[in-house]
């Protein structure tokens, strides 16, 4: 028995245990997937807070203004 081999009878780690494969994937109108999104559109909002990027104050208030730097407008 070499040291590489690990533990006797050992079962590797799977990502899905096989009961769970068999399972139907969530609901869209799932809770859980709508308090996910919540969680993630609020660490987004506290990532640009700590970096004092502004949300609503910013310079540039319209579409034109924003797309103007692609396509210029004058």
């Amino acid at each position: 028995m070499t040291m590489m081999s690990g533990r006797p009878g050992r079962v590797p780690l799977q990502f899905l245990p096989n009961e769970a494969r068999s399972l139907p994937p969530p609901k869209l109108t799932d809770p859980r997937l709508v308090y996910m999104g919540f969680l993630g559109y609020c660490s987004g909002l506290i990532d640009n807070a700590i970096r004092r990027r502004p949300v609503v104050s910013a310079d540039k208030k319209t579409y034109g203004e924003i797309l103007e730097e692609f396509h210029p407008v004058r």
